[in-house]
């Protein structure tokens, strides 16, 4: 066996080699987890937990019945198949060599969740609701009655190796032993409300699990034993492995919950104990209860239900089946696990064995898949389409992957600027066969998508696929300047009066919002003028903050504009670095104190003005003794001009010799002039 690879580091440096006037960040696309390939999708490919892709087993799709929903399945010993159906409570067989779906049977009930075919080519079925167990005869489609039970609901049917058929009945819970001669032995009445499914042991033992409060029953020597009481709703189905490991998956409560491709499949089955389980997120759980009698939680999931589980002695692994995007798994007895089929049906309901591998049904749409132990010789992954933001350079694509011989591994990559790759993309490229020899070579694009393609000329060895990488680079795009804020600051606390007042700073703080396309790190120039002014004066360079404070006494009073450019440089080269800048709005900078002007004294009466060539007047303050000052108001009310005049009458005056008077802007520039009365 060989491995072609190559390392990250090695592809990068090449890469800056070819374009050495590039940006500095060069990015990867990769694909390396299980997750980022469950993103894609898949065609006779198979995906492991640990994210290695290998080419699945070959499957064939199997013409069904027209009905809405298939329940039941059987696979007789020529290979025919046999499927149960609902909501019309009819049974079709389908020829082994394929044709056309015979129907052997339609009852009066609704559905049929269980049925079996025996050796002798019969189908023993069950119909629910407040059905029967009958026996379709092979030779002739005669119907014959096996067993009415009491329950509404039979849920699930298994044979044993002496002949008897093991009966899971539901609404009364029960389980049942019916012999070949027709006599019916009761096994189990629990206080559950329904047997959902049913295993039998390689010792002989049956397994049970109920419907309502999650527990996986033993039924051994007619004795009974609880072997697990799990924390979700619902045992759906029980298998066994050759080594005696018992397998089963528990799900919540999933009826009448509707879902993206139609609704699900199932009854509303309430708890029958008073205390409730313990709240939890998944929806199902597949556990393995272990020959040596500990049981370990081998998967989970928040998003699908396990619907169906059958162990594959070939593969000597269990197949699962679920639901809602229609998944097929298989999952070994350590705890591995791959994803090997994505049906186009919501659920696979049921999966029952095969000669050469085994037979699913899936639902909503209904469909039948015949699946092989053999491998494809051929498979393709498909990426999800990916967004890389904005339109990019491509470089190489590489990849890691272990190819024995007769092997291959094949990527090729296709690129577009919409969303869905339509007609507007490119086609694929010629298919890169060396991850030494990969370099895409291809600008303009925002969207693209890879194609993998594991091929094999041995019916059993696969090609293994690890990860892959695409190395890119964003076309670089200028930085954004949305706004710049301009504000003034409070600082200290004064006493004016008794009353608590904020002063002003000498000093505005400026601050601005950006983006970058890129996410690159800026660098920001400013620039200061006064609005009648032609030149800019440059007052910060390579400032990285993204506020300012500006100490206005170092200015003259005026009205200015701040110009804010904001650099890319730090993440591109000189030749590729833009930049980009914004205005802010007109403000003041004010330093000087208002004046008073015209100081006129008529009796007890005072009349003044009070003038700032910048801003507004804001305050007029008085005082005696220059430590308690006190309000006086102008002859509107209202301090708002840059001239406000006066006219006040000092309480006291008679008896004072001098007044301080206090003048202020709005900036808090302030100046005390002391007049004599």
């Amino acid at each position: 066996m060989k491995t072609k690879y190559i390392l990250g580091g090695m592809a990068l440096s090449l890469l800056l080699l070819v374009n050495p006037l590039a940006a500095v960040k060069v990015k990867v696309i990769e694909k390396t987890k299980f997750n980022d390939f469950q993103k894609g999708s898949f065609q006779n490919i198979s995906v492991g937990r640990k994210g290695l892709l290998t080419l699945g087993p070959k499957f064939k799709p199997v013409a069904g019945p027209a009905e809405e929903y298939y329940f039941s399945l059987g696979v007789g010993a020529t290979g025919d198949i046999v499927v149960g159906t609902g909501h019309n409570a009819a049974i079709y067989r389908i020829p082994a060599a394929g044709g056309e779906a015979e129907q052997i049977y339609r009852g009066d009930q609704i559905d049929v969740y269980a049925l079996l075919v025996e050796a002798s080519g019969d189908v023993v079925a069950a119909t629910s609701p407040n059905g029967k167990v009958i026996r379709i005869s092979a030779k002739d489609k005669k119907v014959t009655d096996v067993f009415d039970p009491e329950g509404r609901f039979i849920w699930d049917m298994k044979a044993e190796g002496a002949g008897n058929i093991i009966c899971a009945v539901g609404n009364p819970a029960g389980v049942f032993s019916i012999t070949p001669d027709g006599q019916v032995e009761t096994l189990f009445n629990p206080e559950d409300a329904h047997i959902m499914s049913l295993a039998i042991a390689l010792d002989g033992s049956i397994f049970a699990g109920s419907g309502d409060r999650g527990v996986l029953y033993q039924i051994k020597n007619r004795k009974i034993k609880v072997l697990y009481d799990s924390p979700l709703d619902e045992v759906r189905s029980i298998c066994e492995d050759r080594d005696g490991n018992v397998y089963f998956a528990v799900l919540k409560n999933i009826a009448a919950q509707r879902v993206a491709k139609e609704f699900e499949l199932g009854g509303v089955f309430r708890k029958s104990r008073d205390e409730e389980k313990t709240e939890i997120k998944e929806k199902s759980i597949l556990y393995c209860l272990r020959n040596d009698g500990n049981t370990d939680q081998l998967w989970s999931s928040e998003e699908e239900f396990i619907y169906t589980l059958h162990y594959d002695k070939t593969m000597n692994a269990v197949v699962m089946g679920t639901g809602n995007s229609g998944r097929i798994y298989r999952i070994e007895s350590n705890g591995d696990y791959s994803l090997f089929m994505e049906s186009e049906s919501a659920q696979v309901y049921k999966i029952v064995g095969s000669a050469n591998g085994f037979v699913a049904v899936s639902n909503n749409t209904a469909s039948l898949v015949n699946v092989e132990s053999g491998l494809n010789s051929t498979g393709t992954y498909f990426s999800e389409v990916i967004d890389n933001r904005l339109q990019s350079r491509f470089g190489k694509i590489t990849w890691n992957a272990d190819l024995p011989a007769q092997t291959t591994v094949q990527f090729s990559v296709r690129y577009g600027n919409s969303e869905n790759a339509d007609s507007s993309w490119t086609t694929w490229s010629a298919p890169f066969n060396d991850p030494d020899k990969s370099d895409l070579n291809t600008s303009g694009y925002r969207f693209l998508q890879v194609k993998a393609a594991l091929n094999s000329q041995s019916p059993n060895v696969t090609p293994i696929l690890n990860s892959f990488r695409i190395y890119y680079m964003e076309s670089n795009r200028a930085p954004l300047i949305k706004e710049i804020a301009t504000m003034k600051i409070k600082s200290e606390e004064g006493k004016s009066g008794g009353e608590s007042e904020k002063l002003m700073d000498k000093n505005l703080r400026f601050r601005w919002e950006v983006n970058d396309p890129n996410q690159d790190n800026l660098l920001f120039h400013l620039y200061l003028k006064k609005v009648s002014d032609k030149g800019w004066l440059q007052i910060q360079k390579n400032l990285q903050e993204r506020e300012f404070i500006l100490e206005m006494e170092n200015y003259e009073d005026g009205k200015y504009l701040l110009k804010v450019e904001a650099d890319d440089v730090l993440d591109n080269s000189p030749t590729l670095a833009k930049k980009s800048s914004l205005i802010s709005s007109p403000f003041l900078i004010d330093s000087t104190a208002p004046v008073i002007r015209d100081w006129a004294q008529n009796g007890t009466s005072t009349r003044f003005l009070v003038a700032d060539e910048t801003s507004a007047v804001s305050r007029v303050l008085y005082s005696y003794d220059g430590k308690e000052w006190l309000p006086v108001f102008p002859e509107d009310q209202i301090a708002d001009s840059k001239t406000e005049s006066f006219l006040v009458t000092f309480p006291d005056v008679e008896k004072k010799a001098f007044v301080f008077i206090k003048v202020m802007d709005e900036f808090d520039n302030y100046r005390v002039y002391q007049k004599e009365l």
